[in-house]
């Protein structure tokens, strides 16, 4: 039985892992800690070098707050005991594998759970994530079936994604959160 479950939330792979930890959390009475891990240098920013520095952050902001949003969401109405939040990935070259490892043992959990994966070939050298995480991990690591986003889930990503695509250009720039607005 395990007391406390730890499952990695963010990408489109995570849904699969996020409903497998709660069926499990519900399983063995156990606490849920779900962990958005927030990237300073997405791949994507090197595309929007030439845009708003400010912009693009503040979408990395938005999309890590809607990830925890929803995350806490679907914790509380699963009626379990939990919680959802984010890190910010180091630049010392911290992978996120070896960070959501550290991050499971610090909150001393006994199961990780993480997203399934595909293999693309276009890793450059790297890792597997799910293959750092079972080398650092001190527990469990349990790796959730891909499954297809619910419905609900997909509106809610929709305008996560519409953001995102106007941080790449092309359409009109939004104001940013950080300022105020202007007085009529």
């Amino acid at each position: 039985m395990y007391k406390h479950i730890f499952v990695a939330v963010g990408t489109s792979l995570s849904e699969s892992a996020l409903s497998t930890a709660i069926s499990r959390a519900r399983q063995c009475n156990a606490r849920l800690t779900a962990l958005h891990i927030v990237d300073q240098a997405p791949w994507w920013a090197i595309i929007t070098a030439d845009s708003n520095r400010g912009e693009t952050l503040d979408v990395i902001d938005d999309h890590a707050r809607a990830v925890v949003r929803y995350a806490s969401r679907l914790i509380d109405s699963a009626g379990i005991d939990g919680v959802a939040r984010s890190v910010t990935q180091p630049l010392d070259g911290t992978s996120v594998g070896e960070l959501i490892a550290k991050e499971a043992q610090a909150a001393g959990a006994d199961l990780i759970v993480l997203g399934g994966e595909a293999d693309t070939g276009w890793r450059h050298g790297e890792s597997r994530l799910r293959d750092v995480v079972c080398l650092h991990a001190r527990c469990d690591v349990l790796i959730a079936a891909h499954a297809p986003a619910p419905p609900y889930a997909e509106k809610e990503m929709e305008t996560i994604e519409a953001r995102f695509a106007a941080s790449l250009g092309g359409a009109e720039p939004r104001p940013s959160h950080r300022q105020s607005a202007p007085r009529k």
